[in-house]
């Protein structure tokens, strides 16, 4: 589905994207995550023709993204950051009007506005102005607006930003019914949650350059790391507490993670024997880190990017 190779971009003497690849697979929700200034944006940009690039090549669809640009734009929806729409419209205004300088077919218009309201839970607001929407609600709208060509690919630039977690929550759940509808989303965010909640494959992006992608399992297990993850069946923290301080090399990190310094087979049989002690049992057992965000931080403190 999309397709990058040896993708470089300069601004200046600044490198923005350096020598990067990437393959993105067709009807999964991909996320891109990385520090502000790593690449992200300018990334997002270049695939949606907004901005060029020095080196490399992309394509989407099969397609050479330079020489086919128009075609590939008719296929593709960018929701940004920012709302962008018409606070003075209403929301079927705004929706008509946005419809109208894509040079829509009217009845496909129609059929793809029923389409965004409904999967935008709008149908209540149709007649009212985006400027008497909530925050979550805005959101909704310009994720509708983005629907508007039935595109293949959506892109995400951070979605759920200044809403509460109720929005939030409707929000990723409209996001992750794209699936069924066979689209591709390709999703940035600083939320770690919303990453591990609703992509199926993760890339992360520092000083220009891949670091780290696959799936979100495969990249919190690693033989060589130092500690040992036991996931546990949901067991109060304060009983944990009372039950495991013998083993000081044994650390709680959540109702259900636990985490132990060290990996010899001396130690893992330890603390195995402790928790069928306690009857404390045991799902799984991984080594690495624990969640995306303590592997998120310790790839990218190593260095920032200022681009």
């Amino acid at each position: 589905m999309v397709k990058i190779e040896h993708l470089t971009k300069r601004y200046g003497d600044k490198v923005a994207l350096d020598d990067l690849t990437l393959e993105i697979k067709s009807g999964t929700i991909f996320g891109l995550l990385g520090p502000n200034g790593a690449g992200k944006t300018t990334l997002i940009s270049i695939l949606n023709g907004l901005t060029k690039f020095d080196e490399g090549s992309i394509e989407l669809f099969g397609l050479p993204l330079e020489q086919n640009l128009y075609e590939i734009r008719k296929r593709c929806a960018l929701v940004p950051q920012s709302l962008a729409f018409y606070e003075n419209l209403s929301v079927i205004e705004n929706l008509r009007f946005f419809g109208g300088i894509q040079n829509i077919e009217k009845k496909i218009l129609k059929q793809n506005i029923d389409y965004a309201v409904e999967t935008n839970r709008l149908g209540s607001m149709l007649h009212q102005k985006a400027s008497t929407l909530s925050g979550g609600q805005k959101r909704r709208l310009n994720i509708a607006i983005g629907l508007l060509n039935d595109p293949d690919i959506l892109f995400f630039d951070e979605p759920t930003v200044g809403i509460d977690p109720e929005s939030r929550n409707e929000i990723l759940e409209t996001i992750v019914s794209f699936k069924d509808a066979d689209k591709t989303v390709i999703y940035t965010s600083h939320y770690m949650p919303e990453i591990e909640k609703i992509c199926d494959e993760v890339a992360i992006i520092n000083a220009g350059k891949i670091i780290r992608q696959g799936t979100i399992e495969s990249m919190l297990s690693n033989e060589s790391a130092d500690q040992l993850i036991l996931e546990i069946y949901e067991t109060p923290r304060e009983r944990l507490s009372a039950e495991i301080t013998e083993m000081k090399s044994l650390s709680i990190i959540d109702e259900s993670t636990l985490m132990l310094e060290g990996k010899d087979a001396r130690s893992v049989s330890a603390v195995l024997e402790l928790l069928e002690s306690k009857k404390i049992k045991v799902r799984n057992i991984r080594y690495g880190t624990t969640t995306l965000e303590s592997l998120f931080i310790s790839l990218t403190s190593k260095g920032r990017a200022d681009v």
